[in-house]
Order: structure tokens, then C-alpha cells, then sequence
């Protein structure tokens, strides 16, 4: 993924520079990747940094006028035109479609500037006034900045490997963040799968003066929970008129459009209002059947007057590829990304060709619904070595204590970052991935919700489309909410829709009671000649593992995790796993969330730690 990787150290021994030129060597995963570096011995400052051609951070380092700062980022950040435009009035001259102008906006305000980062951005400023060097990040460290520190100094990169690579002692997968991971998909509090290797922590600037180094945060999500709640009228009409405001913010550049048949996309196609094929619009598929997504997507983009592609995965040749997708997908995103969600590289490479800046709904359900998937998923206990069992209780405990604040805030500062990253980590290797939803402006508003509000989302977004474009609402979701305004077709619709969202969750995913699940899959494994699942299955999710997993890679699975190799991890219990794997490839059961855990985490042994060096 582009991003930057550095060592900040009070004393060089000489090899500083050959380190980082290492630390980046692993993150130019693509031929359209750019990079450089740059160093100081004297402020003891060696940097790389890796950004996709033409993207926001192509331009690296960013100098001020009299070179005396420099500022290396990756991501974006969206401000109003308003704030470059006083810029260049005050003298400074840079490119304002790019990330040149934030040198001078630290230049002169150092002291708001950080306040006033608004996007999904990291980076590093080097004042050489004093000398000075300061990393920092977003407020909601979307991004990653992984960091390792020691004697020799503070060691940071945007992608774990990185460290990984220059460090060998860090190679070790750490038995807690296994466990939270079984719980929570997710590793907890910063933490990563490695040993020694933490995240930099949401909202932080730390300052290194060769003399030491200075962990600072300059936000909080306290400041906002502290608000004054608004009367629910006055919070509806104002988190309109500011999602509206916000959105230029976001269109800068080529931009295509990510859309679904959800309310999410949509919203920001009524607000934004585009011209007649201004905003080329792509909805991703397999070639199982067109989803939902695909259907209703294509239809609005129609009434919004926008073109629509359907860029379509093949499974077959996706299937016979699927180890080295995996490989790549594991290595690219340090683990992050799940091992059934693996097409979204090439899914948004080819997004790629429609646009390289791609916009999407991403978070808007998260933070306008309160939509989370962190909750406990743990697996049969059986499955785990009585030693390690004892991790998974201090797993539930530490998540359990974590929840204990702001819905919003926790939200935000942790299930984001944290369970949700995989996907940014994925789509950013190969696009630069926006979205308005936790724009600064918007964030702020909604913590003034009032108490009745809690969960207003899905009501106010049909209400903010219909205002803006009731043609668009004309259409139903993906859910089933809009379309006809006759009770004899809506309520139908909202059923069947909802039926089929529930039918691919029961068949594909992981939602049956555990009791259950293995009923259902004997079932369908000896009706599977018949096909008769091709009558309703499908219109919700392209991705159907669990029967992938026990046909076209049962081969590929038991290869991998009945070896010798993965067996004697010290996680589990190996006849377990042995009994698991062959059940499910034999259609005896459905061992889904399990063989998706111990894949991941097998992967992650030999794709980074055992196998890349």
C-alpha cells in the first residue's frame, strides 16, 4: 500500500539510509507506484515514502519557499477551496489539487494545523529551524502508521512487513493477538499480529528532537461528547444542509463513483446532483448471478443520468488463481484483509481503469446507523490447545472493557481502525479510496444528536434523497426501502428483498444457530447435483466461501491446513482441525468461521514471517 516508512534515531550508525531504502522496497507492490527518500543524519531523520501516480501524495517532499521544511504524507486530505485560495493570497505558490499546499498551512498556523486535518492522512514534517520531526496521523488512524521502538530509535512504516523486513526480531506472531482475533476478528488497543510492532494510536503527533522523542495527541473524541445535544428538527435540517456542504470536498480529480442498491452510494449521488455523465458510476459482481447491487444500481445511475459499468470477477479463473490471490492479499495488507474477502484487489484494480479516485458509502451506515460488526465470534473451544485457551478468556475480557464509552466515539477510535481497516488496507493498494463520512465537519454534528435520535440513519437518508432527487428514491434498496408508494407492491418487495438478504446469509455466511448449520450444509451438499440453490441464492453477495471452501478449493484447502506445517501451530488441537477440514470438504458440515480463522492465521505465518525473506 503507498504510504511512508522512516527511523527517527538520537544517535545513526551509517546504515540508516540502506535500512529505509529496505523498509520501502517491500511496499512497491505496483508498476504505477512512485517513490523517493529523503535524510538527515544531522536531525537523525531518514524517510521513504510510496504513492500512486497521480494520486493526492505524488508530489513528495513538499517544500515551503526558503527549504527550510519539508512533508512527506500519504492519503488525502479534504479541505475547503477557501483555505488554499488565503494561502496564495498570503505569497505561497503550489499545486492546489495536491497535497503541496499543507507545508504551508503548517508553516503558518503550527498550531491549528493538526486541528484542522480533515481526511484519511498521515505523514511526517521535518522543520529544519530547529531541527524537529514530527509523525502524525488522522484522527481516526484510518490509515496505518506502525511503529517499533527501541534503544536505536523509533522505527515506523505504513506497512508492517516493512519492519518486519529490516527487523528480524519482530518476527513473531503474538499469541494474544491470535486469540483476539478468534474473538473479534480484530486485534486490539494498537496492537498488531507481531511481537514489538504496535499502531500509532488515532490523532497523534509526535515530536523527535534527536534528544528524544515526544508522544503527543492532539485530538480526542472527548472535546465532541461534550456538546450540547440539538432538538431533533434543528440536528435533521443541519446534518442535511452539512452533508451537502461537504461533499465537493470529495470530488476532486477523476472520480468514479462505487455504487450499490443501498442508501449509502445513493445519498451521495442525490447530493452531489452530478451533470449528465459527469460521474461514471461501477458496481462490483461474480459471475454466479447479478446481485441486487448490480440491478438496482444500474437503474439508478440511469435516472441520475450517469453511465454504469458492472465490473464483473469470473469465478472459475478467480478459483484456480485463488492461492496466489491469497498470497498477494495477505502480503499486501500485512493480514488484514480476510481471506474470503481476497478479490478486492482485483476487484478495484479494475475500478482502477474507470477512475483512480474512487468514491464510495463507506462508513456511512457505521456512523449514521450505528451499524458494527464487532461483536464475538469465537469458535468451538475444542478447537484450541488447552495452553492457549486462556488467551481467548483475556481476549473477551480486554473487548469487553473497551466498550465501555461512547458509542460513537468507540466507533470511531477503535471498531474502525481496528475491524474494519482490512478493507481500506486492500482498496488502497490500488485506488485512491474516499468517502464523506467521517468528514470532521459531519463527525462533529453527530455527536450533537439528540437522545432521541440514536438511530435515525436509514429514515433520514431516505428523506435527504428524496429532497434532493425523489427519482432516485423511486427505485427500491437493496433492502426494500423506497420504490412504489402503493402498499401492494412495497410491502412485497421490502419481504422479498429482505427474504433473499436473509436466504445468502443462511447459505453462504455464518448465520444459522451452530446447532444448525451442520443440518443445513448435509442438506445442501447432497441437493448440490440438482442446483436448485441457483433459485433464490446469490442476489445479495458475489462471495460464496463456505461452498468454494468445500468444492472447487477443498484440494487447495486441505493441502494447506492438513500439513504438517500448520498443524503443529500452537494454537489448536490438531485432530480438531483435521476433523473440521474434512467434514466441511465433504459436506458433512459447515466449518466456515473456523477453516476462515486458521487459514488466516496460517497464512500469516508463512506468507510473513516464514516464506518472505
Amino acid at each position: 500500500m503507498p504510504g511512508i516508512a522512516g527511523i527517527f534515531t538520537p544517535r545513526p550508525t551509517g546504515s540508516e539510509v540502506a535500512t529505509v531504502q529496505s523498509m520501502v522496497s517491500v511496499m512497491l507492490h505496483e508498476p504505477f507506484y512512485t517513490h523517493g527518500f529523503y535524510h538527515n543524519e544531522a536531525a537523525g531523520v531518514f524517510l521513504g515514502h510510496v504513492s500512486i501516480q497521480g494520486s493526492f501524495s505524488d508530489c513528495m517532499p513538499i517544500w515551503n519557499e526558503t527549504r527550510t521544511m519539508a512533508m512527506f504524507v500519504t492519503g488525502e486530505c479534504y479541505p475547503d477551496r477557501w483555505i488554499a485560495d488565503d494561502l496564495k493570497a498570503r505569497g505561497h505558490e503550489f499545486n492546489s489539487e495536491d497535497a503541496s499546499y499543507l507545508v504551508h498551512l503548517y508553516e503558518d498556523s503550527p498550531g491549528r494545523f493538526f486541528e484542522s486535518l480533515n481526511g484519511w492522512i498521515n505523514g511526517v514534517i521535518v522543520d529544519l529551524r530547529t531541527p524537529r520531526a514530527i509523525l502524525f496521523n488522522d484522527r481516526v488512524g484510518i490509515r496505518r502508521i506502525y511503529y517499533h521502538e527501541s534503544s536505536l530509535g523509533l522505527y515506523f512504516a505504513s506497512e508492517a512487513k516493512s519492519l518486519l523486513k529490516v527487523l528480524p526480531a519482530l518476527r513473531e506472531v503474538e499469541a494474544r493477538s491470535v486469540a483476539e482475533f478468534f474473538a473479534y476478528d480484530c486485534v486490539l488497543e494498537n496492537r498488531t499480529w507481531f511481537r514489538g510492532v504496535s499502531l500509532l494510536p488515532p490523532g497523534s503527533a509526535w515530536e523527535f528532537d534527536k534528544r528524544r522523542l515526544k508522544k503527543t495527541v492532539y485530538f480526542t473524541p472527548r472535546s465532541l461528547e461534550n456538546q450540547e445535544p440539538l432538538e431533533k428538527q434543528a440536528f435533521l435540517e443541519e446534518l442535511s444542509d452539512t452533508f451537502t456542504r461537504i461533499l465537493p470536498r470529495y470530488f476532486r480529480g477523476h472520480v468514479g463513483l462505487s455504487l450499490t442498491g443501498g442508501l449509502d452510494t445513493r445519498m451521495i449521488l442525490a447530493g452531489r446532483d452530478p451533470a449528465p455523465g459527469q460521474l461514471p458510476c461501477y458496481t462490483f459482481a461474480g459471475s454466479y448471478r447479478d446481485t441486487l447491487d448490480v440491478r438496482l444500481a444500474a437503474r439508478v445511475a440511469a435516472r441520475a443520468g450517469q453511465t454504469h459499468d458492472v465490473l464483473r470477477l469470473e469465478d472459475a479463473r478467480f478459483l484456480r488463481e485463488y492461492p496466489d490471490h491469497l498470497r498477494r492479499s495477505v502480503y499486501y495488507t500485512d493480514g488484514l484483509e480476510g481471506v474470503d474477502l481476497i478479490d478486492v484487489i482485483p476487484m478495484n484494480r479494475m475500478a482502477r481503469e474507470v477512475a483512480p479516485f474512487r468514491m464510495t458509502g463507506k462508513y456511512g451506515s457505521q456512523v449514521l446507523k450505528h451499524l458494527s460488526g464487532f461483536r464475538a465470534r469465537v469458535p468451538a473451544l475444542e478447537m484450541f490447545n488447552p495452553d492457549f485457551r486462556s488467551h481467548l478468556d483475556s481476549a473477551l475480557h480486554t473487548a469487553a472493557q473497551l466498550q465501555r464509552k461512547h458509542p460513537l466515539s468507540a466507533m470511531l477510535t477503535q471498531e474502525i481502525p481496528w475491524w474494519w481497516n482490512g478493507f481500506v488496507a486492500s482498496e488502497s493498494t490500488q485506488v485512491s479510496v474516499r468517502s464523506p463520512f467521517l468528514d470532521n465537519d459531519l463527525v462533529g454534528l453527530l455527536y450533537r444528536a439528540p437522545f432521541c435520535c440514536v438511530d435515525f440513519g436509514s429514515d433520514f437518508q431516505v428523506k435527504y434523497i428524496r429532497n434532493r432527487n425523489p427519482r432516485l428514491m423511486a427505485i427500491p434498496t437493496n433492502r426494500g426501502l423506497g420504490g412504489s408508494t402503493n402498499p401492494v407492491v412495497s410491502y412485497p418487495t421490502r419481504w422479498l428483498f429482505q427474504f433473499l438478504n436473509t436466504a445468502d446469509k443462511l447459505y453462504i455466511r455464518e448465520e444459522l444457530p451452530f446447532h444448525l448449520t451442520h443440518w443445513f450444509a448435509r442438506c445442501d451438499s447432497l441437493l448440490a447435483p440438482l442446483h436448485a440453490d441457483r433459485l433464490i441464492m446469490g442476489f445479495s453477495d458475489h462471495r460464496r466461501y463456505r461452498v468454494w471452501f468445500r468444492d472447487q478449493l477443498a484440494g487447495f484447502l486441505q493441502g494447506m491446513l492438513l500439513s504438517p506445517r500448520a498443524l503443529t501451530r500452537p494454537y489448536w488441537d490438531a485432530a480438531y482441525i483435521q476433523k473440521i477440514v474434512r467434514d466441511h470438504t465433504e459436506g458433512r458440515g459447515n466449518h466456515l468461521r473456523q477453516i476462515r480463522k486458521v487459514l488466516q492465521v496460517e497464512m500469516i505465518h508463512r506468507v510473513l514471517l516464514e516464506d518472505a525473506w
